[in-house]
């Protein structure tokens, strides 16, 4: 009986470790979302600050930038294709 149970416990210990790590994660995922939309949140605030502050100093006579376009909006011509032939 001894050495049956021995040569099944290898097989029997994949699923029942499987089971056992699925069991210790089951709550991790749910945390580790909320602590994202916690700091998604703090920066949506801060930018809002920001945004908010940033007329105010414009109207106080502060020196603002050149109006420039958006670098990262800019075109970039197509990389050129070398066809054999």
């Amino acid at each position: 009986m001894l050495t049956r149970l021995l040569s099944v416990l290898p097989l029997l210990a994949c699923p029942l470790l499987m089971l056992a790590c699925m069991w210790a994660m089951r709550g991790s995922g749910t945390r580790a979302a909320q602590g994202q939309a916690g700091r998604v949140a703090e920066l949506e605030r801060e930018l809002a600050d920001l945004r908010a502050r940033l007329p105010r100093e414009d109207a106080a006579g502060a020196s603002a930038p050149a109006s420039r376009p958006d670098p990262t909006l800019e075109m970039r011509p197509p990389a050129r294709q070398h066809h054999r032939g």
